[in-house]
């Protein structure tokens, strides 16, 4: 019965480990309450683990780099406490947009990637790409009169 309710629920999470978690809510005198919390816990913290995954796959990141993984030695003029409050992600809640300028090399795509993969850890989804291919992106879609359902597309993001 447990499984076929935990297929209806989708919550397969909850269908490899109940038995397991029973017996140790048994074990060791859990009350109602902690045995459901525990199940719940596990489910949920399993969904948000694979929608990151899922986030970060959609993103269309060339390769995955991370904040932490940036050198900021190589870049002594970046300011560290915007980067910090970037890596925050509240400016996707509020809309904000994000420009990052420089000569080539000195890390811009690392950066974008960076905050992208913050931001798809936050639970915000994120859609990818340089500047110039959004340039021939957008040239397109208004060449061939789909700029509007274009635009739509990506404000979902």
């Amino acid at each position: 019965m447990i499984a076929y309710l935990t297929r209806v629920l989708k919550t397969p999470t909850i269908a490899a480990c109940w038995e397991q978690l029973a017996t140790q809510a048994r074990a060791e005198n859990w009350s109602h309450e902690e045995y459901l919390g525990a199940l719940l816990q596990r489910q949920v913290a399993d969904r948000e683990s694979k929608g990151t995954v899922m986030r970060i796959r959609t993103a269309h990141f060339p390769q995955v780099k991370t904040l932490e993984d940036f050198n900021l030695d190589h870049l002594p003029s970046l300011r560290r406490d915007i980067l910090a409050h970037l890596a925050t992600s509240t400016f996707v809640a509020k809309a904000e947009n994000v420009i990052l300028l420089g000569p080539p090399g000195i890390g811009k795509t690392h950066l974008a990637i960076g905050l992208g993969v913050k931001a798809a850890h936050a639970g915000h989804s994120v859609l990818f790409d340089t500047a110039s291919n959004w340039i021939t992106r957008l040239s397109a879609a208004h060449q061939s009169g789909r700029l509007e359902a274009e635009l739509k597309k990506i404000r979902r993001y």
